[in-house]
């Protein structure tokens, strides 16, 4: 198996990025480091790689704001000179620094039409859109998600100019042995690349554990002024259970003795350093939807021992990546959703494209009997598509115009 990363690649694609800068974040040992010092070593430039966490390059920086510069074996033309930019500088980490913002607007501003800049960072570099230096206009948002089965089968040879996205022509078909092989080794490990290589569970529980701890001690601290971090452990060790079920803030506040607001900061701060996420309601055009709540989902689904939450879980996390992808690749603004009325009725996920419904998705570990509330929305909402996705090795069936029941298989090989 060789590994591409085809959720994030986008960030150095100069047929996406143009001249714009790229921010690059992802969850901790995703790959965004490896994939950027891939990109670097094809072009020869590996030397223009800056890890704000080495005391090398804080030391340098000191001394030199524009220290990279001097690698540049020429000196940058006037800004008015015409040409593409022949050199990528990558700084990694480098949103840890107080005035980042500021200096990459300058960085940018004074040498991109000489150099491609991309900000890789662990950290959700979308919440620094809030105030400060804007930065409005000189980049591009990418984010690098856990493994997908095309990263593991297709690699380097993916290309998003093939890929189906949503509102296309369909066409379900079984995919390669290798294909479905990905699915299920992913599904049973994780989408993290160096537990999921080593192909061993007993490496990823302990590779689980570390990194758990890295993320609610570390991590938080480096970005929040939290300091109880033993109570925010404590909240993370209760979420998996409420995974896929609308998640009360008060009743968690309760539980451990705090205030609201404390418990919505430390989600916050999860959220941050992707070790969850959280999925909103979709609220238009149903008159009884709940309104509030949104449901949580780990990043690394292996985080779930029920099989049923572990398979949601799975799901939620390619449906976010394909998602984003598209968006990635201008497609449209789509966005994932679940949906829920006031009478109970409820489906997993809905994709939504700038902002209309457009896919329902329900996860069934073995279930092939379709959900009665499947049709209800699709007839709702008006959707053209909906899946009920089980977890089986052969299974499709049509069951009315654009209601399909199919195996895990078939519909991650839909997606991106």
């Amino acid at each position: 198996m060789k590994l591409f990363p085809v959720v994030g690649t986008w960030a150095f694609s100069t047929e996406l990025v143009g001249r714009r800068m790229s921010f690059l974040s992802g969850p901790r040992q995703v790959g965004k480091t490896t994939l950027a010092l891939l990109h670097l070593e094809r072009l020869g430039q590996r030397e223009h790689y800056y890890n704000w966490d080495t005391v090398t390059v804080r030391r340098e920086f000191a001394r030199n704001p524009l220290f990279f510069l001097e690698r540049i074996p020429e000196a940058p033309p006037p800004p008015g000179v015409r040409g593409e930019p022949k050199y990528w500088v990558v700084f990694d980490e480098f949103h840890k620094h107080p005035r980042w913002k500021e200096l990459m607007k300058g960085f940018y501003d004074e040498f991109g039409h000489f150099i491609r800049f991309v900000v890789c960072g662990s950290a959700r570099l979308d919440i620094y859109r809030r105030g400060g230096e804007s930065l409005l206009g000189r980049y591009f948002l990418f984010r690098m998600y856990p493994l997908g089965p095309r990263d593991v089968v297709e690699g380097e040879a993916f290309s998003f100019s093939r890929a189906w996205v949503s509102g296309e022509t369909l066409e379900i078909s079984r995919p390669s042995r290798e294909f479905r092989e990905a699915v299920h080794a992913l599904y049973e490990l994780t989408g993290f690349p160096e537990p999921f290589f080593m192909g061993r569970e007993d490496f990823y529980r302990r590779w689980r554990d570390e990194h758990f701890s890295l993320l609610t001690t570390e991590e938080v601290r480096d970005l929040t002024r939290i300091s109880d971090v033993v109570r925010l452990q404590t909240l993370a060790f209760l979420l998996p259970e409420r995974m896929g079920s609308l998640l009360s803030i008060h009743n968690l506040a309760q539980t451990l003795s705090v205030a609201h607001n404390t418990v919505a900061t430390w989600l916050d701060a999860m959220e941050q350093v992707f070790l969850i996420f959280r999925v909103p309601p979709y609220t238009a055009r149903l008159s009884r939807a709940i309104r509030k709540g949104r449901k949580v989902f780990f990043w690394d689904w292996g985080m779930m021992e029920d099989p049923g939450k572990r398979f949601e879980n799975f799901l939620a996390v390619q449906l976010n990546r394909a998602v984003s992808a598209w968006t990635e690749w201008g497609k449209g603004s789509f966005s994932l959703h679940f949906l829920r009325t006031k009478d109970g009725r409820e489906v997993d996920f809905l994709i939504t494209r700038d902002r209309k419904p457009l896919i329902l998705v329900e996860a069934k570990l073995a279930d092939t009997n379709p959900d009665k509330n499947l049709l209800y929305f699709k007839k709702a909402l008006g959707v053209d598509l909906a899946f009920q996705v089980v977890l089986k090795d052969d299974h499709l069936k049509q069951h009315a115009p654009g209601l399909f029941v199919t195996d895990i298989h078939r519909f991650l090989n839909l997606l991106a």
